[in-house]
């Protein structure tokens, strides 16, 4: 999820009123949106941008955690977030906060979530303290629902939505481009499309259906591109590796054992060794090599 989380940042930091329109309830008047800084940090977490925007009459902040599925942890970092953002905001004089609000964007899965989540930090019996949180699941869209949101940011979501086909995605594909009137935003948002799109639709890797609608000298212009390719690149290598151990097992690997190939196969060095194991050892001694490769 590391590189689609940096691709998914990229691209929707070109697209900042979209965003908090989506965000917001239906209906509402959103002006004077920009990106705001912030320096603060706390442990590995850091809050380096927020969306500022007038709803309603009210500057509100925003912040939003893209979430490839929902995590038990999800709830506190956003809990986390919330506090860096009032420390970062917080009037120096008067000590007035604006009001924020936090959004988790879900991207596979997550379908009986609720629409707002919350993580509390006051005991069950006394008055509420802690954070609310809004939660987007994209998969309980359809692609006619991220069309109705209004922004060619959300149809790149397209491979996501819960009726998404090859057919369908090659067709947004053809609007997305299309319609083009801005060739960089187009660029990577093709690209991202492409990078969700392999990820959702992977025997679209040799499909020329795609590949046609996304011409290279399109997608290639993007930055947005190379990551997703080099993120190809390694999912590519960690499942063409698992076949092999598998075969060298002679059984499927376990989970255990799964984690570890994909966490030394993530690197091209790791990789090569994880290669020459599988080439020397066999059954037990391969077994052997993976659970020690996980510590």
């Amino acid at each position: 999820m590391a590189e689609v989380d940096e691709i998914l940042r990229a691209v929707t930091r070109l697209f900042p009123e979209e965003l908090v329109r989506a965000l917001t309830h239906p209906g509402a008047m959103v002006r004077d949106v920009r990106w705001l800084e912030t320096q603060f940090a706390a442990r590995e977490r850091r809050l380096d941008r927020v969306l500022s925007a007038d709803v309603d009459g009210v500057v509100t902040l925003h912040f939003v955690e893209w979430a490839w599925r929902w995590t038990r942890h999800i709830p506190w970092r956003m809990f986390e977030y919330h506090a860096l953002l009032a420390l970062a905001s917080r009037d120096a004089k008067t000590g007035a906060l604006p009001p924020m609000r936090g959004t988790v964007v879900v991207l596979t899965g997550g379908t009986r979530l609720p629409t707002d989540g919350v993580y509390r930090t006051s005991a069950a019996d006394s008055p509420f303290s802690g954070v609310r949180f809004g939660i987007d699941v994209l998969r309980r869209q359809r692609i006619a629902d991220l069309r109705d949101r209004g922004s060619d940011l959300w149809l790149a979501f397209a491979p996501l939505a819960r009726d998404a086909t090859v057919e369908a995605v090659v067709e947004v594909a053809q609007d997305l481009v299309a319609r083009s009137k801005d060739p960089a935003r187009t660029a990577d948002l093709a690209a991202m499309l492409e990078v969700l799109a392999l990820r959702a639709f992977p025997a679209l890797a040799v499909d020329r259906r795609l590949i046609d609608v996304l011409p290279k000298e399109l997608t290639m212009r993007s930055h947005i591109y190379d990551m997703g390719r080099d993120e190809g690149r390694v999912q590519g290598r960690v499942e063409g590796l698992l076949h092999q151990v598998a075969r060298r097992l002679g059984r499927v690997p376990s989970a255990t054992e799964r984690a570890s190939i994909v966490r030394v196969a993530t690197t091209s060095e790791g990789a090569e060794r994880l290669a020459d194991a599988v080439l020397d050892l066999h059954g037990a001694d391969l077994a052997a090599w993976l659970a020690a490769a996980g510590h």
